[in-house]
C-alpha cells in the first residue's frame, strides 16, 4: 500500500510556486509556455498569387491587420499582427520568385553569352548594342614564319579583334530577369569585358542598388493591385 505522505510529497513537487525577490518575479521550477497551433503557410512563386489569395480571402483573414513585407528583391511574406497573449506572428504565405540564372563576374564563351543575353535579359537599354558588338568579334591566331635556309624565325599573334573598327561599350546598361516577372526588371550598369580567348563576362557595377529599386517596384505593384487598407513594408 502506498504511503499517503509519499503521495503528498509528489503533489508538492508537481506544484509551481511563484516567488518574488527584489521586485522580480520567479518560479520555484522551470516552466514551459505552450505554443498556440499555427497554420501551415502557402509557398508560391508570383506576385499574382499573393494578390489573388488576398482578394479571395478564403481563410477569412482580418485583411486590415495583416502585414505584407517585401523581404528582398525576390521574396514577399504575409504575416498576422502580434498575438495579444503569446506575442507571436503567424505566417500565411511566402512568395519567392524564380528568375532564370545567369552567372555574373564570370567569363562565358561567346556563343553561350549571346544566347543567354537574348533569353535572360529584357530587350531594353544597351542589350542590342552589346549583341552587335559581340557579334563583330573574331578570335585571331596568326603564325608568321621566316626561313632563309640557315635561320628559322617564328612569330605568333593571338587575340581578339573586331571584324570592323568598333569599341566595346562600357559601362553597359542592361536589365536581366532578376525579380518577379510582374514588375519591370530594374536596369543597372555592368562592365563588359572580353578576355584573350574571346570569352565574354559581365561584372555588376552598381553596388547592388538595383535590389532597392526592385523592392520598391514590388511594393508599388502590390499597392496598385490591392488598393487601400493594407500595411505594406519594404
Amino acid at each position: 500500500m502506498i504511503d499517503r505522505s509519499f503521495l503528498e510529497k509528489i503533489e508538492e513537487m508537481a506544484e509551481v510556486e511563484g516567488l518574488e525577490f527584489g521586485g522580480v518575479d520567479y518560479t520555484s521550477k522551470e516552466v514551459f509556455k505552450i505554443k498556440p497551433p499555427l497554420a501551415s503557410h502557402l509557398n508560391v512563386t508570383s506576385l499574382t498569387s499573393v494578390v489573388d489569395y488576398l482578394k479571395a480571402n478564403v481563410d477569412c483573414l482580418p485583411l486590415d491587420e495583416l502585414i505584407i513585407r517585401v523581404d528582398n528583391f525576390k521574396s514577399v511574406t504575409i504575416f498576422s499582427k502580434l498575438d495579444d497573449i503569446h506575442r507571436v506572428r503567424e505566417l500565411y504565405i511566402n512568395a519567392i520568385a524564380e528568375p532564370p540564372d545567369f552567372r555574373f563576374d564570370y567569363f562565358h564563351d561567346r556563343e553561350s553569352f549571346n544566347i543567354m543575353l537574348q533569353a535572360r535579359f529584357v530587350d531594353v537599354a544597351d542589350r542590342a548594342d552589346v549583341l552587335r558588338s559581340i557579334g563583330k568579334m573574331r578570335y585571331e591566331n596568326e603564325v608568321k614564319m621566316e626561313d632563309d635556309g640557315v635561320t628559322q624565325t617564328v612569330a605568333s599573334k593571338a587575340g581578339v579583334a573586331l571584324v570592323r573598327e568598333d569599341q566595346i561599350p562600357n559601362p553597359v546598361r542592361l536589365a536581366p530577369f532578376r525579380t518577379f516577372t510582374e514588375i519591370e526588371q530594374p536596369i543597372s550598369p555592368f562592365i563588359l569585358r572580353v578576355d584573350d580567348k574571346c570569352n565574354v563576362g559581365l561584372f555588376e557595377a552598381d553596388g547592388g542598388a538595383w535590389k532597392n529599386k526592385a523592392m520598391q517596384s514590388i511594393k508599388n505593384y502590390l499597392e496598385f493591385e490591392l488598393g487601400d487598407g493594407y500595411t505594406i513594408i519594404a
